[in-house]
């Protein structure tokens, strides 16, 4: 059962900043990004992976929650350890990394700015702020926050 997979500090560091990275690639690349996933698998390997709903999408349902929703099988069957989700809140120029594993629930905020230079070949830079955190609800290896 996920319960009894305990995943040690350097294996979350190393999990939340494969995602961060990630996102900072992204946005200073393309400027935007869709949610980024990231596991941790049984064998200690972080894998970044893509997600199809090949099923009917429920709107009410934001695309995190259908995210933990495709992912929750692979952690209850012990497939994966530890799942980072990188996500880009643009309005309000912030990073979020939610990390999930069975005993850390935790929502990681990095305000950000962007620099961007070049006019034919536009160049951006990405300058991080403080990081914050919450706790946030285990809606993936369902443990509490």
């Amino acid at each position: 059962m996920a319960k009894d997979r305990v995943i040690r500090q350097d294996q979350l560091d190393r999990l939340f900043t494969a995602a961060l990275e990630a996102a900072i690639g992204r946005v200073e690349k393309d400027g935007h990004f869709h949610p980024l996933v990231f596991e941790l698998r049984y064998n200690g390997a972080i894998q970044a992976i893509v997600l199809l709903e090949t099923g009917e999408v429920n709107d009410e349902r934001g695309p995190v929650e259908r995210l933990f929703d495709l992912l929750r099988p692979r952690a209850q069957c012990g497939t994966i350890y530890g799942v980072a989700i990188a996500l880009l809140h643009s309005s309000s120029a912030v990073l979020e990394v939610q990390v999930r594993a069975a005993n850390y629930s935790s929502d990681i905020r990095v305000p950000f700015t962007m620099e961007t230079t070049g006019v034919f070949k536009r160049k951006r830079r990405i300058n991080l702020g403080e990081f914050s955190h919450r706790p946030a609800r285990n809606n993936l290896f369902g443990t509490p926050a």
